[in-house]
């Protein structure tokens, strides 16, 4: 990862473009305080910026080649980073084994992206300290070794901060752990005349729901509700409901939920 001298303090700004006419002066009322940047001579796409908090460099990010496909996207929006599907993670957080390539993408709004827990960490910036804006929405990255980085925009701290535990690739070669809540094994046999295996798989420690729905919406059997750790999990409902019958030729739902995020796979009984 390329180490940056300083650390970003921007996000709702006034472009100043006194030396780059690719941009005209604008202004933003998005984020918490207005700031000037004015371009560094000689320097292209490096900023000196001047806020309420006082002074710093900042520069916009190298552009991602365009062949560059990352298995891992960090969504940049209004007001939070989205990895794992759900905007109100307070901390959003993402697994990857190392290797792998992230891209911070812009959705929306205006933001920086700063290396550190928060603005008041004393090595914020000191691995990566980007400003992204719709011209420069992106930033991709690779990270070659087990690693915990933590990232936060300065202007929407605390509700804007995220974390990427990069794990050792030991284990079974070409084993890629999930980036989010899903299932990573779907039920099978389907159809099926007795039992239904499947598996799920958790980015972060989080609580999680599982249960098998009829085609009415009414449960049958509750598998799972509480925490689960990160990592893989196998699962297996035995075709029997709650109140121990077998249950009935037809169509059912496996429900995986967890906070906002909830995920439906079918699968068939037969008898």
């Amino acid at each position: 990862m390329r180490v940056l001298p300083t650390r970003i303090a921007l996000c709702a700004l006034v472009f100043v473009t006194l030396a780059d006419p690719r941009h005209d002066a604008r202004s933003s009322t998005h984020c918490a305080a207005d700031a000037v940047i004015s371009p560094i001579a000689g320097r292209l796409g490096w900023f000196d910026v001047r806020t309420a908090a006082g002074s710093t460099t900042a520069r916009w990010p190298a552009a991602s080649p365009e062949d560059a496909r990352p298995a891992y996207v960090i969504r940049a929006l209004d007001h939070s980073w989205d990895a794992d599907g759900n905007a109100q993670t307070a901390t959003d957080t993402l697994v990857v084994p190392q290797g792998s390539t992230v891209r911070w993408q812009l959705v929306s709004g205006l933001h920086t992206l700063t290396s550190g827990k928060d603005a008041g960490d004393p090595d914020a910036g000191a691995g990566f300290d980007y400003l992204l804006d719709e011209k420069h929405a992106q930033f991709d990255s690779t990270f070659i070794a087990p690693d915990t980085v933590n990232y936060f925009c300065f202007f929407h701290e605390p509700g804007m901060r995220g974390v990427i535990i990069v794990t050792s690739s030991a284990g079974v070669p070409g084993e890629r752990l999930p980036s989010r809540l899903a299932f990573t094994q779907p039920p099978h046999p389907n159809p099926s005349h007795g039992a239904v295996s499947f598996g799920i798989g958790l980015a972060r420690e989080q609580k999680v729901r599982i249960e098998v729905l009829d085609l009415l919406g009414v449960r049958v059997a509750l598998l799972h509700d509480g925490p689960l750790a990160v990592g893989e999990h196998p699962f297996r409902w035995r075709g029997v409901a709650d109140n121990g019958e077998r249950a009935r030729s037809g169509i059912y739902v496996v429900i995986l939920r967890s906070g906002a995020m909830t995920i439906v796979r079918e699968v068939s009984v037969l008898r």
